[in-house]
């Protein structure tokens, strides 16, 4: 059972309960916001049952199942890279859905993929199948939590953030189909998290053969994913390949995704592959 009362500050020493890669990422995602979404993230980041769903989630994943992390590293790479590309839209003249639907601003809008998406995998300590529902049972506590301490006199706005962080974590698998810019947002981020270093542990701990080796060696041939602002649309995804494994990578995983985003009209997509000419997939 959550605690939905508001906890006291984490001590600094909280910070230690996460890898080097985690704590930095938690240094850059509060070094990159401001007002309410840092007000949320400098809670989120250090929140002690948070990180044992997302612990005991990338156990379940890498050891058991042999899949790519989805722990507390990949949460805040996704988060970083969701709000990243919000930006670049914003930039780019595109509402977001609440701003759109007259329901909230553009902080809403952020404080809503922040908060979906750093829990968009916590039911991963369940199962890989429908993980997205699994994940949705353990972050309604916080989300309710949270809305309710950043929006205590806006009962309308903490029921429309709410459904919309529903829609984000059960729209990050492309299962469902999804219709609302933030959820497209997250959906993308998702995909973007593809870099060789998601799939070393699982790489050195799984040496036999196995069906679905693909995802690993795949994933181990994309060398950086760079997102930017686009040249003829609002964002650019840069994708920089060792070796053409890894377009498996990109062509099954994350352009599935693309393509079931709302999003994907805003997107500029490319594919770097050493001495070979750009390939692009959507400009």
């Amino acid at each position: 059972m959550v605690d939905t009362t508001t906890p006291a500050v984490p001590e600094t020493a909280n910070w230690l309960s996460v890898s080097p890669k985690a704590q930095e990422l938690n240094r850059v995602l509060l070094e990159k916001t401001q007002g309410k979404t840092r007000d949320l993230l400098e809670r989120l980041l250090v929140d002690e049952e948070i990180l044992a769903y997302q612990s005991y989630a990338n156990t379940v994943s890498i050891r058991r199942l042999g899949f790519n992390d989805h722990g507390t590293v990949h949460a805040r790479i996704t988060t970083y890279n969701a709000l990243k590309i919000l930006g670049f839209l914003h930039q780019g003249g595109i509402q977001t859905s609440l701003e759109a639907e007259e329901v909230g601003s553009y902080e809403d809008s952020q404080v809503a993929v922040a908060l979906g998406c750093l829990l968009h995998d916590l039911g991963m300590g369940v199962t890989r199948e429908a993980h997205e529902w699994h994940s949705l049972n353990f972050a309604d506590a916080f989300i309710v939590r949270e809305l309710a301490r950043l929006y205590p006199e806006d009962l309308p706005k903490r029921c429309a953030l709410r459904a919309m962080c529903h829609e984000i974590i059960v729209g990050h698998m492309a299962h469902d189909r999804i219709h609302s810019v933030e959820a497209g947002v997250v959906l993308v981020a998702d995909g973007t998290d593809m870099t060789r270093g998601r799939s070393r542990i699982p790489q050195m701990l799984q040496r036999d053969p196995a069906v679905g080796d693909i995802h690993r060696y795949s994933a181990s041939a994309i060398e950086r994913v760079a997102i930017s602002a686009g040249q003829t649309k609002p964002v650019h995804i840069d994708v920089h390949m060792a070796d053409m494994t890894g377009i498996f990578q990109v062509e099954e995983v994350f352009m599935t995704k693309v393509k079931a985003s709302p999003i994907m009209r805003h997107l500029e997509v490319t594919v770097n592959l050493r001495d070979q000419p750009p390939r692009h997939y959507l400009r």
